[in-house]
């Protein structure tokens, strides 16, 4: 299924929009209100204002494993997925160390269910959906990333090596690995670690190894940024650099004029640290 492309308008856009209608029914409200002793109602409803959200649906039927994706480069998605009773089933922010959302869920009964895209900060922008069947790959990846959620690290990290085993093309298992692996070792660790070179020397070669490995994924994807940020980071649980605190910064002091010097003065007469001293009367 291709990606579907829309755009959540924008909160000022709508408040604006709101704003003008308030300020015509004012104005309405204003210009008849000798008329409103004998002025009859059209409409009174209660209602609620849904937030800024748009719904896509699909059929699917029981025991369907599926992936809906929601990417923006403009805002942080929201992803929500509702049953074929409008019971809202599962939702997520953020996926994947990204701030895109992705749901891979495995559907309890056939019917129509709803995909619902919308932002964290209720701000708008272009996105793009994709509802399709989840492959073998998306479904073990999902797997590993909710035990890491649920800190079960050690199953965790069983579940991306599988990922990787099917597809060792995508940086994200390696990352979603190594931070399993850093979060295991904190968890299980007797005393406490101050720092990444602290950790065990497997240890740190798994996550080394798993940040370098991701590092040439990510520059053969055309992202040195990253690339570059992931080697940085290896270098630090090997020792190779170390986070230091900044020296401090020592205030800039004038130099002293020597004593023979004429004492610097500003034109109105005032002393100033740098002013260009007076030409002499003579």
């Amino acid at each position: 299924m291709k990606f579907i492309t829309g755009k959540l308008p924008n909160t000022a856009t709508r408040l604006l929009t709101r704003g003008l209608l308030a300020a015509a029914v004012i104005t309405g409200v204003a210009g008849v209100a000798h008329r409103a002793a004998i002025a009859q109602t059209v409409l009174q409803q209660q209602g609620t204002l849904a937030p800024m959200e748009d719904t896509y649906t699909f059929d699917g039927e029981m025991g369907q494993s599926m992936t809906i994706e929601l990417q923006s480069e403009e805002f942080d998605t929201i992803l929500m997925l509702k049953g074929p009773n409008g019971e809202v089933l599962t939702s997520n922010d953020d996926y994947g160390g990204t701030l895109n959302s992705t749901i891979v869920f495995e559907l309890p009964e056939s019917g129509t269910y709803s995909a619902v895209a919308s932002s964290f900060s209720g701000q708008g922008g272009s996105y793009q959906i994709e509802i399709r069947p989840a492959s073998e790959y998306e479904q073990v990846f999902s797997r590993a990333y909710n035990l890491s959620i649920s800190e079960d690290f050690a199953d965790s990290i069983e579940a991306y090596t599988a990922a990787i085993a099917l597809d060792d093309t995508n940086p994200g298992a390696y990352l979603g690995r190594a931070e399993a692996t850093i979060n295991r070792s904190y968890l299980d660790a007797d005393s406490s670690i101050s720092g990444p070179t602290d950790l065990p020397e497997p240890v740190i070669d798994a996550v080394v190894a798993d940040y370098l490995k991701a590092a040439d994924l990510l520059e053969q994807q055309g992202q040195a940024g990253p690339a570059a940020s992931l080697r940085e980071q290896a270098q630090y649980f090997t020792g190779e650099l170390s986070v230091e605190e900044p020296a401090p910064v020592q205030p800039e002091v004038a130099p002293t004029p020597p004593a023979d010097s004429p004492m610097p003065v500003e034109p109105d007469g005032g002393i100033g640290d740098g002013a260009t001293p007076l030409p002499d009367a003579g």
